[in-house]
C-alpha cells in the first residue's frame, strides 16, 4: 500500500564530490538473480518528471521498493501551473534525435490514454495546433512526429494576423496533457501499485537519502545546490488562467522577442495564455503589468479574448541546462549508482514519458 509521510528538513552540509563514469562490472549488481530479487530504489523529485520515473519502475519491476523524496509533490511542483501542450519547447542543447526519440514515445503513450477510458481523469485531449511567425523559419524536428503537419495558406495566417505582422505559418494535431490533472492521474497509479512510499521533505545533501540501492535524481533545478550542477539555471514561464470556453485550438503567435511568446492552450476547465520565457531570470512575481502584457499579446491574435473572465496568474521557473542531463554515475566511496534525469526547460510534460524509458534503461544496468 502506498504511504505518504509528511516530514521537513533543512540540514546545511557540504556537497558530495562525484565521480564521473559508469561503475565496473564489479561494482554492478547485474546477475539474474539479483535483478529477481525486490530492488530498493530511491526517486529525488516529485513532479512529473520524479512521477513518471517512479511509475515507470515500477511497471517493470512491480515487486520494487520505491521511495519518492520531494519538497513539494505531484500539483505542488511547477509541471502543476504548465499549460500541457506537446511539444519540445526552452529546450537547448539535446540533439534533435534523442529530443524525438523521447518525444514520441511519450507522444505515442498519451494517445494510448487518449484512446482509453482514462483520458478525461489524466487530462489529455487531442487538439488543433496553429502557430504564426514574423518571419521564414524552417520546419521543427518534430514536425515528422506530430499528425497531420502542414504550412497555413495567406488566408489561414490572415485569421489570426490581425496585425499582418506575420509570415509563415505551421498547423498540426497534438496532445495537451494538462498538468494537474495528469500529476493526479500518475499518482494514482503508483497507489495501486502499492510499495511506494512517498516523502515530503527538503533534501540537502544526498547522505540524508537513506538506504537505496539505487537513486534516481529528479530535482530539475534542485540539481544545482544538491549535486552542484552550476550548469542549471531556471527559465522564468508566466501563464494566466482565464474562463473562456469557446477557445478549444492552441494558437500560438512568435514575435522576433522569444522572451515574449503569445500562447493560448485550452485546459479542460480554463484556458492557459503565455507568457513569457526568460533564462536567467528567477523572479516568481507576478506584477500587473506583466499580466496586462499577456493579455494584450493573446487577445491580439484571438479578440474574442477581451470577454474572458482572469481566473489567475502564476509564475514558476523552468529547468534549464544545456542539454538534459540523462547518464549513471556512483557517489564517491560508495556503491550506490546515480542516474540522473534532470534539466528538460520546459519540455518536461513533453518528454517525461520517453526520458523515463531511458531511465530503466540505464537502471538495468545496476539490478
Amino acid at each position: 500500500m502506498t504511504q505518504i509521510r509528511f516530514e521537513y528538513v533543512s540540514v546545511g552540509l557540504p556537497r558530495p564530490m562525484l565521480r564521473r563514469g559508469l561503475s565496473t562490472k564489479g561494482q554492478r549488481l547485474s546477475t539474474i538473480a539479483q535483478a529477481q530479487q525486490k530492488p530498493s530504489i530511491t526517486v529525488l523529485g516529485g513532479g512529473v518528471i520524479g512521477l513518471t520515473s517512479a511509475l515507470r519502475i515500477k511497471q517493470q519491476y512491480p515487486d520494487a521498493s520505491v521511495t519518492i523524496i520531494g519538497e513539494k509533490i505531484a500539483t505542488e511542483t511547477t509541471s502543476e501551473g504548465a499549460g500541457g501542450l506537446w511539444k519540445p519547447f526552452a529546450l537547448t542543447g539535446t540533439p534533435d534525435s534523442l529530443v524525438n526519440a523521447w518525444g514520441k514515445e511519450t507522444l505515442d503513450h498519451y494517445m494510448g490514454i487518449y484512446l482509453s477510458p482514462d483520458a478525461p481523469k489524466a487530462g489529455i485531449v487531442l487538439t488543433s495546433a496553429y502557430e504564426l511567425f514574423q518571419e521564414k523559419v524552417d520546419d521543427p524536428a518534430w514536425a515528422t512526429l506530430v499528425p497531420q503537419f502542414r504550412h497555413l495558406t495567406e488566408e489561414e495566417i490572415a485569421f489570426y494576423d490581425h496585425s499582418g505582422t506575420h509570415v509563415h505559418g505551421i498547423a498540426y494535431t497534438t496532445i495537451i496533457a494538462e498538468g494537474r490533472l495528469y500529476m493526479q492521474w500518475v499518482l494514482s497509479k503508483l497507489m495501486e501499485a502499492g510499495n511506494v512510499d512517498i516523502v515530503r521533505k527538503r533534501i540537502e545533501h544526498v547522505s540524508e537519502i537513506g538506504d537505496a540501492q539505487v537513486v534516481i535524481n529528479c530535482t530539475g533545478l534542485g540539481a544545482r545546490e544538491l549535486f552542484n550542477d552550476q550548469s542549471m539555471y531556471g527559465i522564468r514561464g508566466h501563464v494566466l488562467r482565464v474562463r473562456a470556453p469557446w477557445v478549444r485550438h492552441h494558437v500560438e503567435s512568435h514575435s522576433l522577442d522569444a522572451s515574449k511568446p503569445a500562447y493560448i492552450i485550452p485546459n479542460t476547465d480554463t484556458v492557459v495564455l503565455g507568457g513569457t520565457k526568460v533564462p536567467g531570470d528567477e523572479d516568481t512575481t507576478s506584477t500587473e503589468e506583466e499580466r496586462q502584457e499577456i493579455f494584450d499579446r493573446c487577445q491580439a491574435i484571438v479578440p474574442s479574448l477581451s470577454s474572458a473572465e482572469i481566473l489567475s496568474s502564476w509564475v514558476g521557473l523552468r529547468p534549464g541546462r544545456n542539454g538534459i542531463r540523462l547518464e549513471a554515475e556512483m557517489l564517491d566511496g560508495t556503491n550506490i549508482p546515480v542516474i540522473h534525469n534532470y534539466g528538460h526547460g520546459g519540455s518536461g510534460l513533453t518528454l517525461a514519458w520517453g526520458c523515463a524509458g531511458n531511465v530503466l534503461k540505464l537502471l538495468q544496468q545496476h539490478l
